[in-house]
């Protein structure tokens, strides 16, 4: 069998050491560590300048009609109360708002809603919520907007006013649309409401 001994076996890194090897390349983490810090540098250039900032983000004189993208959802449980579609809150994809920043605010909150827009329908203000711009025209007096356009700070809304209710009662299991107009029964007991 020789005069090698069969173990134990001779360790390439003990050999790279004693200057038997060549140097084993540079790591594959250093290069991929080295590449994300290319990548995060370009991201933030390209992300500063595409996005602006609350209200430069907002699209003048632009409407995003239906175009059968338009969002029906529960508005009612965010405060809608009037200039809904049919007059039915529960499932609209409008509702009457002062505020542009209600558009948002709203819009932000809902998973499914990608742009809003904000203008005058029958003489009031409303917020519109779309699934997508296929609609996108030029409308005089109009603003709309993607969904990442909103004011600083925001954060998601919670259906409901949770400080109206009891312990163990909430919006989401009293209220639901699937509970009907008149919602859940067992929510109604007749001491707070």
């Amino acid at each position: 069998f020789g005069s090698r001994p069969l173990w134990p076996k001779p360790c390439p890194a003990a050999n790279a050491r004693e200057g038997r090897y060549p140097s084993p390349p540079q790591p594959i983490a250093a290069m991929a560590q080295s590449w994300a810090a290319v990548i995060a540098i370009v991201g933030t250039f390209v992300v500063s300048a595409s996005a602006a900032e609350w209200p430069a983000c907002q699209e003048q004189n632009t409407v995003v009609r239906n175009a059968g993208q338009a969002l029906f959802t529960n508005l009612q449980g965010y405060g809608a109360t009037i200039g809904c579609f049919l007059d039915d809150c529960m499932s609209s994809d409008k509702f009457v708002a002062s505020e542009i920043e209600s558009c948002a605010k709203v819009c932000f909150s809902l998973p499914e809603c990608e742009f809003w827009v904000w203008g005058t329908e029958e003489g009031e203000q409303k917020c519109w919520f779309r699934t997508g711009d296929a609609g996108r025209e030029k409308g005089e007096g109009w603003v709309s907007a993607h969904k990442s356009c909103h004011p600083p700070g925001t954060k998601v809304m919670v259906m409901g006013n949770e400080e109206c209710w009891a312990e163990g009662f909430g919006y989401v299991n009293c209220c639901d649309a699937k509970f009907g107009p008149n919602g859940n029964a067992q929510c109604w007991d007749g001491v707070y409401n």
